[in-house]
């Protein structure tokens, strides 16, 4: 696949490409990016390997540094976001997978060293390439079985827990209407700021930010099964569709009209 390149301005410009993974979930290539990636997290498994660039990593308040031939692993529920720290561009290579394919098993990562992994993901990628659905299959569990974590990372109990948990469930719940974050913390006997620090504290990320994202995560959904941008835009919550569209782009490098068309291609 050649790179899109702007004559204009004598550069290559960034995309991204997405095929669907029948039963799995899907293949997202990024190249060309100088985009930062804002918070966010996804309700599946994300698997990818840096090809190009530098970046700095911070994922659950903890950060690291990206390059070439890093594997790069989020488990459901990672709060995540990246920026480049060099002058080039980055260049990606990712699968994800649906949560109930493992049944909640919790991966190693952020960044895995491990090279029998890496070359487990180089051989998935070439099944991917040849359409074999059935050795694709395989192919996935076997990488997630070495990609294993020894025990699952236990998240320390804090003041306020309970709260923030309630407030997480009330968003999934409420996507489009939340109620609004000081009646939110009214209901739980906490003032606003308990309610942030103890949000920020369960998952590593603030309500609001988290909102945007869980929004993001559920139009995507909805655009893959074709309803339209503007549409998707006014049932998860977002303003209009301008406002979707940012959103979207800072969390997944590309626009929900493109990602439904290369979506709907895969099917």
């Amino acid at each position: 696949m050649g790179a899109k390149r702007d004559s204009k301005k004598n550069f290559y410009t960034p995309y991204c490409w997405v095929m669907p993974l029948r039963g799995i979930g899907e293949r997202r290539r990024y190249r060309n990016l100088a985009q930062p990636f804002a918070a966010h997290t996804h309700d599946h498994y994300v698997i990818g390997l840096v090809e190009e660039g530098a970046r700095t990593l911070t994922c659950n308040g903890r950060q690291v540094d990206l390059g070439p031939g890093d594997l790069v692993v989020f488990n459901p529920g990672d709060v995540h976001a990246c920026e480049q720290c060099s002058g080039g561009v980055f260049a990606y290579d990712s699968i994800t997978v649906d949560a109930s394919l493992l049944d909640g098993a919790m991966l190693q990562g952020p960044k895995v060293t491990n090279e029998e992994a890496k070359e487990a993901f180089r051989n998935l990628i070439s099944l991917i390439s040849a359409k074999d659905e059935a050795a694709v299959a395989e192919g996935v569990l076997r990488l997630c079985e070495l990609l294993l974590a020894d025990e699952p990372e236990e998240r320390p109990s804090r003041a306020n827990n309970d709260a923030a948990e309630h407030v997480m469930a009330h968003f999934c719940g409420h996507l489009s209407e939340p109620d609004a974050l000081e009646a939110l913390a009214r209901r739980e006997g906490i003032s606003p700021y308990a309610l942030i620090r103890a949000y920020r504290a369960r998952f590593s990320i603030t309500p609001m930010k988290h909102l945007a994202s869980l929004r993001v995560e559920c139009a995507r959904r909805l655009l893959a099964q074709g309803i339209s941008p503007a549409a998707v835009a006014a049932e998860v919550g977002f303003a209009d569709q301008p406002h979707l569209t940012r959103a979207f782009k800072q969390r997944l490098g590309t626009t929900p009209a493109a990602y439904q068309r290369m979506a709907m291609e895969g099917k």
